[in-house]
């Protein structure tokens, strides 16, 4: 399959695929997506396209403040932002957002940036409910358990190092012992 034929079939694939989120656009700058609000903030070189942004756009990024949409060979790649007096440990802050673009985007390439007015934290759930649900289980099993005994499909053991037999040992002897700035070596040989 040659570059032309595969160009031609992921555009017959972008053009099957349906937007991910309603988006309506109000206005030339605003417009609402799930009946929330949104203003395009800078549109450099006129890098704002409606219908690729509604084409690309996917409901991961309403947790953002700022959504950047930069082109880069022909497409759209779009990356969200949080304030910075938002309450997150990590994450790309909008403060950064210069950098970003310095960095990231394309020299010269069309960009831009949008606010998202109601942004709203996504609640994501731990992983380890499922855990927590049966250790807690375990706990209340563990009584019953004889002796305190773990229920493992596996025996845990200490691994200790095995030394050499000792005569085995008493055929070694020192050929050279060296020192250097950081270790001491000793080179043992059998007697052999």
């Amino acid at each position: 399959m040659d570059r032309k034929q595969l160009d031609e079939l992921v555009e017959a694939q972008d053009e099957k695929r349906r937007p991910l989120a309603r988006i309506s656009q109000v206005t030339e700058t605003e417009f609402l997506i799930n009946d929330h609000k949104y203003e395009l903030v800078t549109d450099h070189a006129k890098g704002f396209n409606f219908d690729e942004f509604v084409r690309r756009y996917n409901p991961a990024l309403s947790q953002f403040d700022y959504i950047v949409g930069d082109w880069g060979y022909g497409k759209l790649r779009l990356r969200g932002f949080y304030n910075d007096d938002r309450d997150v440990s990590v994450g790309p802050f909008v403060s950064a957002l210069n950098d970003y673009i310095l960095e990231f985007v394309n020299f010269g390439a069309p960009y831009f940036v949008i606010h998202n007015l109601e942004a709203r934290p996504i609640v994501r759930k731990s992983r380890n409910t499922r855990n927590r649900r049966h250790s807690s289980r375990n706990r209340s099993h563990s009584n019953n358990n004889h002796h305190g005994r773990k229920n493992h499909s596996f025996v845990e053991q200490k691994v200790t190092t095995k030394q050499k037999p000792v005569q085995k040992r008493k055929k070694m002897v020192v050929k050279a012992e060296e020192k250097s700035n950081k270790h001491h070596f000793i080179i043992r040989e059998s007697k052999n």
